[in-house]
């Protein structure tokens, strides 16, 4: 295959903008935000998973203390009236009244237990919303960092892909002044070895990093400028320069 110096020298640069291009596509899959949204995201469903689990603890706590309640009206209800009954002496047989003071006394104790109910549930509950309270504020808290870290992502996504719309051009326009067959095999070598072409450069090929032996380099030599070099060991075009040290 031949091709002029100045088309061979045109490939190094798009050999150079794919290096680019490749760099800006590994580093916009690479963001640490992505490995931090990732963990972030296990972090957000645990503590999600949490809240839920806490907020049901204390609406627990509250049905039972709402039960409770429930159950001390009718109890103090009744106690109201049987005492009122005995206060105002409305029984003049001594055996119900002595049955009467007995089921006051039932009663007193009976609220006494439902009270005491009471103030544990009344603090079961309050240690539930407390800590319902703080996980929910940990979850807002996580909130407001995901949105941070997802901003920072989004920003450095927006730059690369200006990045990469930019090389994309500046390719198409270095691409556009090489013959069809040339860039072809630079495609097809790119696409196969992850690198399509390189410079020979003081007797090293620059794609691979091999220096070439003594007799490929007369061979190198002597062959015409229009020729296109292939590196004996990467298989990738070899572009001459100046400083080929041939």
């Amino acid at each position: 295959m031949k091709a002029t110096p100045q088309e061979q020298w045109r490939l190094l640069d798009v050999a150079e903008t794919d290096r680019l291009l490749a760099q800006a596509a590994h580093r916009r899959k690479t963001l640490p935000e992505l490995a931090e949204l990732s963990q972030l995201a296990v972090q957000r469903r645990d503590l999600a998973e949490e809240v839920v689990r806490l907020a049901t603890e204390v609406s627990d706590a509250q049905e039972e203390e709402a039960q409770v309640e429930h159950d001390l009206q009718p109890a103090r209800a009744r106690l109201e009236r049987n005492q009122k009954t005995v206060d105002d002496g409305l029984l003049s047989d001594h055996k119900a009244l002595v049955g009467l003071t007995d089921e006051i006394e039932h009663l007193k104790r009976r609220i006494s237990d439902l009270e005491d109910t009471e103030l544990e549930a009344m603090q079961r509950l309050e240690d539930a919303q407390k800590v319902h309270e703080e996980a929910d504020r940990r979850r807002l808290t996580l909130d407001d960092h995901i949105r941070g870290v997802l901003k920072s992502r989004d920003d450095q996504f927006a730059e690369i892909d200006r990045q990469l719309k930019q090389l994309t051009e500046q390719r198409r326009a270095q691409a556009a002044g090489i013959p069809a067959d040339l860039l072809k095999l630079y495609e097809t070598l790119r696409t196969r070895t992850g690198q399509g072409a390189g410079r020979l450069h003081r007797g090293v090929c620059e794609s691979c990093g091999i220096t070439i032996n003594a007799a490929d380099l007369r061979r190198f030599a002597s062959a015409g400028e229009d020729e296109v070099l292939r590196c004996e060991e990467c298989d990738r075009i070899l572009v001459r320069t100046a400083d080929s040290g041939l």
